[in-house]
């Protein structure tokens, strides 16, 4: 990276609350969101966990002839950016909205409007179809919505690589600006699987818990040594990204750095991960590269936290390949056990919390780890960690089909 990239803003809206202060109070009290499914009929479905954003009005956020035409993820993207400017103090007025560009990140696009709009179309016919099916729905449907509202004209782009869609938008975002293309952009990723079809598409795969017997609160368990899956979520979180020069001229309050950022693939089967850890490891160890830091430097791991046996079993393998002997020292955590998996809006999560937790020098926790699988041999922070020095976090993000994001993101120094 050319231009240094820093993180002025922060725009979260999750599961456990609107707002980047209600989340973060949120985690480090412990509170979980994870509930039942309340916003479609779970009836047929072998469980029935979720993370649904409540409190939420897009009215808070846009014009009411607006929101009408746009699935509730890309109304979440739309309020995230909102919170974001705000949180940066970025006068839309004064900045070069032709160097100010819109990256997003998303797996599944606008199936809300879409599982309802396919019911009408097989039950009253073509005419009952809604005319803005057509814009609802896409990938690209936040950015251009984003970029309308703003008015913002600089580079963009809509990354879709799953899991991973979020970390890698960020990642992206911060490379176009190191490289001259951008001074500013908003980058993050937005999901909601709460509906029938993405949810179903959740559950194909194979890494969500299906245990009905656990509590919702209690069901997402990384790295404990009865994990059984994941349990989805929905929101979207988006940071303001800026080159350093630009943010210092306006006397912009900075949470961090986008010091590194790597990307890897295991080229493997959609559903399950390869027989044996192979990219993460390799997406790490460039980010570091990137970083041009040690291992050792490294204060903290927002990880991936897949929660199966396989999955945590890989990230585990790959933190000890990287990280040698501090392996089993550096401070692991994965806040999304509270939350669900955000999906496509993951990563940028974990990237915000990472911002967050450098600023405030507090690392969040992770809930739900009554014990700790002894062969993962993990420094997991189950309670907040306050205080000390905090330099680098690195954030990972996987997606299926073996895509790997790693992302190193470090103190200012100013």
């Amino acid at each position: 990276m050319n231009r240094q990239v820093v993180i002025t803003g922060i725009g979260l809206l999750t599961p456990n609350g609107v707002g980047g202060r209600t989340v973060w109070s949120n985690l480090l009290n412990r509170k979980s969101a994870l509930r039942r499914i309340t916003k479609f009929d779970t009836t047929a479905f072998p469980t029935a966990f979720g993370g649904e954003v409540t409190g939420f009005d897009p009215l808070d956020f846009m014009p009411a002839r607006l929101a009408r035409k746009l699935d509730p993820y890309t109304q979440y993207a739309i309020a995230a950016c909102a919170m974001a400017l705000k949180d940066a103090e970025v006068n839309l007025e004064k900045v070069n909205k032709q160097e100010f560009g819109v990256y997003v990140g998303n797996c599944f696009g606008g199936w809300t409007v879409t599982d309802r709009e396919l019911r009408r179309l097989h039950t009253g016919g073509v005419r009952d179809v809604s005319p803005h099916q057509a814009t609802a729905w896409f990938p690209a449907a936040p950015q251009g919505q984003v970029s309308i509202l703003f008015g913002l004209r600089g580079h963009s782009k809509t990354i879709v690589c799953d899991r991973a869609s979020g970390l890698a938008s960020i990642g992206y975002a911060a490379r176009t600006i190191a490289q001259g293309t951008c001074d500013v952009i908003l980058a993050g990723g937005t999901e909601t699987v709460m509906s029938p079809l993405p949810y179903s598409a959740c559950l194909t795969e194979g890494i969500v818990n299906q245990d009905k017997d656990m509590s919702p609160e209690t069901a997402y368990r990384p790295f404990d040594a009865g994990r059984r899956g994941l349990v989805p979520g929905e929101g979207a979180a988006f940071l303001v990204l800026e080159d350093r020069d630009h943010a210092i001229r306006r006397d912009a309050r900075i949470y961090g750095e986008i010091r590194g950022f790597s990307l890897s693939s295991d080229a493997c089967h959609p559903a399950p991960l390869p027989k044996e850890e192979r990219g993460l490891s390799i997406a790490m160890r460039r980010a570091l590269g990137d970083a041009e830091i040690r291992p050792s430097d490294v204060s903290f791991i927002m990880a991936d936290g897949m929660a199966t046996m396989d999955g945590d079993a890989q990230e585990a393998t790959a933190i000890h390949k990287v990280f040698g002997e501090v392996a089993s020292k550096v401070k692991v955590t994965a806040p999304k056990s509270m939350l669900g998996h955000l999906y496509g809006a993951s990563g940028a999560v974990d990237a915000a919390l990472a911002a967050m937790g450098l600023s405030y020098r507090t690392i969040p926790p992770t809930t739900n780890v009554d014990e700790l699988d002894a062969s993962c041999d993990l420094a997991v922070a189950t309670h907040a960690v306050e205080g000390g020095e905090l330099r680098f976090a690195q954030v990972n993000s996987r997606g299926s089909g073996g895509m790997n994001v790693s992302m190193v993101i470090g103190q200012d120094q100013r």
